[in-house]
C-alpha cells in the first residue's frame, strides 16, 4: 500500500474533519474556566491537542468495535476495515497514538487534568457498544462529548469546581449532539433492524425518532438561552441564538440529505451554541 494511501485512509478512518464539532466546544469551556477569556496560547495548545488525541482514540476504537457490524449495512461496508483498506493492527496503532497524544497533553497541562484523564476515556471506549443493547445509544456520544468542555474547563481553571454556566453548557452540548445522532441514525433503520442493531430509528421509525430528536434538540435551544440568560447575554449573543435556531429548524427540512443535515449542519448549530456564550 503507498504511503500517501495510507495516511488518506487514515484520514477518512478518523474523519479528522469532524474535529470541527469539538473545536467550537472546548474553546468555551476554555473561555469559561479562565474566567470569560482565553487561558495562555500554550494552555490552549495543549487542551486541542487533548481533544484530538481524545477524538481520534474514541474514533478508531468505535470503528474497531464496529467493524464486523459495518460489513454488514450497504451504507458502513465501504468503510477502512470492513473493506480490507486498513488492518486491524494499523487501525489499533491510530487508537494508541490517539491516546498516547491525549494523555502526555493531559500530564503537561498536570493537576486535576492528569488525574481525571482516564474518566472521559471510559465513555469513549464504551459509546460505540450501546447500540448492542439500548435504543439510547445515541445519548452515549452527546455524553462523550459534553465532557469536551468540562475537560478545558479544568484545564483552564486548574479546578474541577464547575460554574452554573459551564454545567449548562455542558447540557446543551449533550443534548445538541445526541439529537443530531439520531437524526444521522435514520439512514440505517432497515439494516438496523435486520442486524438487530438497537437506534431509536429501528425502534419508533423514522416520525417517532424525528419527535424526539427535536425535542432534544428544543431542550438544547432552551438550555442554551438559560445559559445566555446567565452570563448575562447582550445583542450579538441573541443574533447567534436565532442563528442556532435556524440551523436547528434546517436538520428537520426533509429534502435536505441526511448527511447535509448532520455535517455540516448541525455542526454550524453547534458552533453559533458556543460562540453565543464568548460574546455576552
Amino acid at each position: 500500500m503507498k504511503p500517501e494511501s495510507t495516511l488518506q485512509n487514515i484520514l477518512n478512518f478518523t474523519r479528522i474533519e469532524h474535529t470541527a464539532f469539538s473545536l467550537p466546544l472546548i474553546f468555551t469551556g476554555a473561555w469559561l474556566g479562565a474566567g470569560n477569556r482565553f487561558p495562555s496560547m500554550v494552555v490552549m495548545l495543549l487542551i486541542v491537542v487533548a481533544a484530538v488525541g481524545a477524538r481520534i482514540f474514541g474514533m478508531a476504537m468505535n470503528r474497531v468495535f464496529d467493524r464486523r457490524i459495518d460489513r454488514l449495512n450497504p451504507r458502513t461496508a465501504g468503510r477502512e476495515l470492513p473493506a480490507g483498506k486498513m488492518t486491524l493492527n494499523l487501525a489499533l496503532a491510530v487508537a494508541f497514538a490517539g491516546l498516547l497524544l491525549y494523555l502526555v497533553a493531559c500530564g503537561l497541562l498536570g493537576g486535576w487534568c492528569l488525574t481525571l484523564s482516564p474518566i472521559p476515556l471510559v465513555p469513549l471506549l464504551g459509546y460505540s457498544l450501546l447500540k448492542r443493547f439500548t435504543p439510547f445509544c445515541h445519548f452515549g456520544i452527546g455524553f462523550c462529548l459534553a465532557l469536551a468542555p468540562l475537560g478545558a474547563y479544568v484545564a483552564a481553571s486548574g479546578h474541577p469546581h464547575f460554574s452554573g454556566a459551564v454545567i449548562l453548557f455542558s447540557g446543551f452540548v449533550f443534548c445538541w449532539l445526541s439529537g443530531a445522532d439520531i437524526i444521522y441514525a435514520l439512514m440505517d433503520v432497515e439494516s438496523d433492524r435486520q442486524n438487530h442493531i438497537h437506534s431509536l430509528p429501528a425502534r419508533l421509525g423514522a416520525d417517532g425518532a424525528i419527535r424526539v430528536a427535536a425535542g432534544v434538540h428544543l431542550m438544547a435551544w432552551g438550555i442554551l438561552v438559560a445559559l445566555v440568560q446567565t452570563v448575562g447575554g447582550g445583542a450579538m449573543a441573541w443574533v447567534l441564538l436565532a442563528t442556532a435556531a435556524v440551523f436547528f429548524g434546517l436538520m428537520y427540512v426533509p429534502t435536505i440529505p441526511i448527511p447535509k443535515r448532520f455535517f455540516p449542519i448541525s455542526t454550524f448549530a453547534g458552533i453559533a451554541g458556543a460562540l453565543a456564550p464568548m460574546v455576552a
